[in-house]
């Protein structure tokens, strides 16, 4: 065994590139909850005649919608990819526990290395001797081997397998029903892994940049998509389940323009504070005390949406 000295807190430079690209990835994550959020709402209100940007929801709402849609079956398929990749990127599960066996125990700053076969002869204090290809007498560097070499040929070659089978799907789409998400997903892996064994070289920075930003435009599109289809799904499942939801009754002075399948209108006797009394009415939101009320009865070809706001003229009572 052996001391050495603790090698110290990270250089600032490293602690600085790993939260630029903590705040980079946040950004891009709440830009995509809030598109989500936004197309959710646009299909689900849609669907009812509404439009989201005149409904008045900020980003902090449409974050929040977009929230529920994430499921915790899309949450463990990302920590498998991310622990694959990460296997992957070590050399497999062999490579890994074979670093592990020999790796210093870091204990109240001293590094106590295992002993080896030099050790063991009495040669201590000595550190493990790095092949010369990882050392440049300062500091250890790693030249890219043949093998090394090859995989990255490999990955570009892949890359590029991946995107003319993006392109094919692509054109195939127009004829022959396709997953949307299948095409976004080749079209977002394959330019990243044929530009990412050049992205360290000065020519290939730019064209990694680029794409990124083709992953990044890939991700968003996935994002609406599935937004999309849960907005729409949401709608129908809320015209069918529609006589469960909150119901509506609204009293008024004067008689409104209310009337579809399944409205009923009572006339109240004299003497009461208000004449009219409105049921058959469900509620589908409310926002800054404007009612957006639907027909317990509503259907796709008398699709009425009734907007009511709150006055001294009308009492609104939710059951």
């Amino acid at each position: 065994m052996t001391d050495q000295a603790d090698p110290g807190p990270a250089p600032s430079s490293t602690v600085r590139g790993i939260a630029g690209l903590v705040v980079a990835n946040s950004s891009l994550f709440l830009a995509i909850l809030i598109y989500m959020g936004w197309a959710y709402d646009n299909y689900l209100y849609g669907h009812f005649h509404l439009r989201t940007l005149d409904l008045g929801f900020g980003p902090l709402e449409y974050a929040l919608r977009s929230l529920s849609l994430f499921s915790p079956d899309i949450v463990l398929a990302a920590v498998v990819l991310i622990v694959i990749m990460s296997v992957r990127t070590w050399g497999g599960p062999a490579a890994i526990i074979a670093a592990t066996a020999r790796a210093p125990v870091v204990r109240a700053g001293r590094r106590l290395l295992w002993p080896t076969s030099a050790s063991r002869r009495g040669d201590v204090g000595h550190p493990p001797v790095l092949p010369a290809e990882l050392t440049d007498g300062k500091h250890q560097i790693a030249q890219p081997t043949s093998r090394s070499r090859v995989t990255r040929s490999r990955l570009a070659a892949s890359g590029a397998v991946l995107v003319i089978i993006a392109l094919t799907l692509y054109w195939t789409a127009f004829h022959v029903r396709i997953s949307t998400f299948l095409v976004l997903a080749l079209l977002g892996a394959g330019p990243l892994m044929l530009t990412w064994p050049t992205r360290a070289d000065r020519p290939g920075r730019g064209l990694y940049a680029i794409a990124t930003v083709v992953a990044a435009i890939c991700a968003l599109w996935a994002a609406s998509v599935y937004a999309q289809q849960r907005g729409t799904q949401a709608a129908e499942d809320l015209v069918r389940n529609l006589p469960t939801h909150t119901a509506v009754v609204i009293y008024s002075t004067q008689q409104l323009a209310l009337s579809g399948p399944g409205v009923s209108l009572q006339h109240l006797p004299p003497g009461s504070p208000y004449h009219y009394r409105y049921t058959g009415l469900r509620l589908l939101l409310i926002q800054s005390g404007t009612y957006y009320l639907l027909p317990v009865n509503w259907t796709q070809q008398l699709s009425f949406t009734y907007i009511v706001n709150q006055s001294d003229q009308t009492r609104i009572v939710l059951y």
